[in-house]
């Protein structure tokens, strides 16, 4: 009596409902008509699910949802599926779970790109065959994403890396990609140029300089696990990429050299890139026992760096070479790492000898000790730590901030404070004269106080930092309330990133209250910025957490990693995600590399398309089974087509087959035992979902 007296109302309120979208539109439709819990009331009442169903399907509240909440809409869609699924009791509820996960496929369907440096991460993870998908799925440069598939997938072991490698170098257009591996490793051995492998004038016209540079990095990346034979063959096509870029007159400007200049020069940006290719080459010759092909590559390294005009550049150049050729594993021999250490070492003196830049001996320092973070553009094995150079540079940059009037350039105090420990006097030393000078700063002008107060917040941000590991809590907590206070005096539009920077910085501290400090700066970041939008501000927030161990991490970073995700799929960022779910992965939380991987592709408008290809077969196999089960009905006088379809058979009920549906994610999985099961409904669900296929 209940059920029918409320029936009405109900019925009142539906059409209040379709109302509100015909004449309202769903913008100002009541706040209820588009909640989940509503569309999930109705679904449970078999009477309503129909109108349910229309309503969770409609395209233009799927749209409101969308730009209110990412993946709001989809999320409705998928506990409408699981409440349908949960009570299917015929071929009727069948159709209405297929509408609502087709429905929930097309919110994934786009024609973007697939987001760069994206498709190694899911190698990463162990999904060769779905990143070799996606890296066909780029835009531009598809060899060196292949490249980096391949490096990626060789440093988890998968044995499909050499043959990625051989597609990759099919796409740039390398002579002798098919395993001309042979003619490669005698080129190395004798240390010749490469242009007796590859003759000048063979390069294809269309590969820029950045694409072959980055694509033989990560070739010669790949070869460090590669079996010796192997390993040899593709430290040869890698040092022949290497001169065909060289060889080659310069071309038109490329992405890669709009990029690269953003450092120093284009030019001197390819050499360092060359130098650092050329170590990883000297490694896999030595791990492969070719003793004169790592010598030959090693001193090609230190004579490609030698064109580097810059000093600094040149500097840094040279200490991330002599980190490559600390690189070490089982396979070297003992002769052929004492040569390597040699090369490295003098590269080593050299560096410190060539540069007083702060920053430069910062970086020198960072990656003398085996503590650069290695990304998807830069990913090598961890390096054998030379401590000795180390310890000098970070000592030679603590004086210099030390004794310096000017503030630290950013992450210089904190980076050299690391290396030689942060409880070492020298780096309280010098975070004690950075955290005096950017407290007391004297500004002539209040034009000049703003725009140097982000400089001076990140300075004071690391010089807590340092307090903090040394045990200096009281001094710690001056330096970070100082660092929020410099960051008020930044004009409230352009807040945001030095808010995330103090946070960031701030976020792993031992003492309570610095950490509150960072968490409120976080809260403020998402909350009280009113100039435009910066994806770098919830960026760098949520790689400061990932970096923190998962067990580790407070319900506040918990909270500052949910919502900056969030707002990075809001603002539909996929390189940044694309960077997240690297270092996650990096990092080894794979079950958040693996979310961040999905949120980059939705954000960037990518349908998966090894889920395409496995949905286009899974409707082939079904017709042929469906063809096979109407001949078999046919020939056994049984009644076929729609009059069977509420028989549930003995083999297969309708219950588990719409659970099956809804666990593995699209609505095609074991369409071919739906087929078997329920030919008639299986037909419709088919031509429905060729008809998502072609959108």
């Amino acid at each position: 009596m209940r059920e029918r007296a409320l029936a009405p109302f109900r019925a009142a309120l539906d059409a209040a409902i379709w109302a509100a979208r015909i004449e309202w539109g769903w913008d100002r439709a009541p706040e209820y008509a588009l909640s989940q819990d509503f569309a999930v009331r109705m679904l449970s009442r078999r009477s309503e699910r129909h109108g349910a169903v229309r309503l969770l399907t409609d395209a233009r509240r799927a749209r409101t949802l969308e730009s209110r909440h990412p993946d709001a809409a989809r999320d409705q869609l998928w506990a409408g599926a699981a409440v349908v699924a949960a009570s299917a009791r015929s071929a009727r509820d069948l159709e209405d779970l297929a509408a609502l996960l087709i429905a929930a496929s097309r919110l994934d369907a786009g024609d973007g790109a697939v987001p760069r440096r994206l498709a190694p991460v899911v190698a990463l993870l162990g999904d060769t065959e779905r990143a070799v998908a996606l890296a066909r799925g780029v835009r531009t440069d598809v060899a060196i994403e292949l490249a980096y598939v391949a490096r990626a997938a060789a440093s988890i072991g998968d044995s499909r890396a050499d043959e990625i490698v051989t597609d990759a170098l099919v796409q740039i257009g390398a002579p002798g990609a098919h395993g001309d591996g042979g003619a490669g490793a005698a080129a190395i051995d004798a240390g010749v140029a490469a242009t007796a492998v590859v003759p000048a004038g063979s390069a294809a016209p269309d590969a820029p300089v950045g694409a072959l540079l980055r694509t033989a990095q990560a070739v010669a990346g790949t070869a460090l696990y590669l079996s010796p034979e192997s390993a040899l063959a593709r430290a040869g096509q890698a040092r022949a990429l290497i001169e065909r870029a060289f060889a080659a007159p310069p071309g038109p400007t490329s992405v890669e050299g709009l990029r690269s200049r953003q450092f120093r020069s284009a030019r001197e940006h390819e050499q360092v890139l060359a130098a650092t290719t050329y170590a990883t080459i000297a490694v896999a010759c030595a791990q492969a026992g070719d003793h004169r092909g790592a010598v030959a590559a090693a001193r090609d390294a230190r004579t490609q760096l030698a064109a580097v005009a810059d000093a600094a550049h040149r500097a840094v150049g040279l200490a991330d070479t002599a980190a490559r050729l600390a690189v070490r594993t089982a396979e070297c021999s003992r002769w052929s790492a004492l040569v390597l250490d040699s090369v490295a070492g003098d590269a080593a003196v050299d560096a410190l000898a060539t540069t007083d830049d702060v920053a430069a001996l910062a970086a020198i320092a960072r990656l003398l000790a085996g503590g650069a973070e290695r990304d998807g553009d830069n990913a090598e094995p961890p390096a054998v730590a030379d401590l000795e150079h180390a310890t000098l540079a970070a000592g030679r940059a603590l004086d210099r901030i030390a004794a310096d009037d000017a503030i630290p350039p950013r992450g210089a105090l904190l980076s050299a404070a690391r290396v030689v420990s942060p409880d070492a006097p020298l780096a309280v030393r010098a975070a004690r004269g950075t955290f005096e000078r950017a407290r007391t700063a004297h500004h002539a002008s209040s034009l000049e106080r703003r725009t140097r107060a982000r400089g001076e917040a990140v300075a004071l941000a690391e010089a807590a930092a340092v307090f903090d590991a040394a045990g200096v809590e009281a001094t710690a907590r001056a330096a970070a309330h100082a660092a929020r206070d410099a960051v008020s005096r930044v004009p409230a539009a352009a807040r945001a990133r030095p808010l995330a920077e103090v946070a960031a910085v701030l976020l792993g501290a031992r003492d309570a209250d610095v950490r509150a400090v960072a968490e409120a700066a976080a809260r403020e970041e998402r909350t009280g910025t009113i100039g435009r939008w910066d994806a770098a501000a919830p960026a760098l927030l949520v790689a400061a957490v990932l970096r923190i161990e998962r067990r580790e991490r407070s319900p506040a970073q918990r909270e500052i990693l949910d919502t900056g995700i969030l707002d990075l799929r809001r603002g539909e960022h996929a390189p940044s995600l694309t960077m997240l779910a690297d270092l996650a992965a990096r990092h080894g939380d794979a079950a958040c590399a693996a979310e961040l991987v999905e949120h980059a592709l939705r954000a960037a408008h990518v349908r998966d398309p090894l889920r395409r290809e496995r949905a286009l077969a899974a409707v082939r196999d079904a017709s042929t089974v469906l063809a096979e089960v109407t001949r078999d009905a046919t020939v056994a006088g049984r009644p076929g087509g729609d009059a069977a379809d509420n028989a549930a058979p003995a083999a297969l009920s309708i219950d588990d087959t719409a659970r099956a549906w809804l666990h593995v994610g699209y609505p095609i999985a074991g369409l071919r035992a739906l087929a078997a099961a329920h030919p008639g409904v299986a037909e419709r669900i088919a031509a429905a979902i060729r008809r998502d296929l072609e959108v």
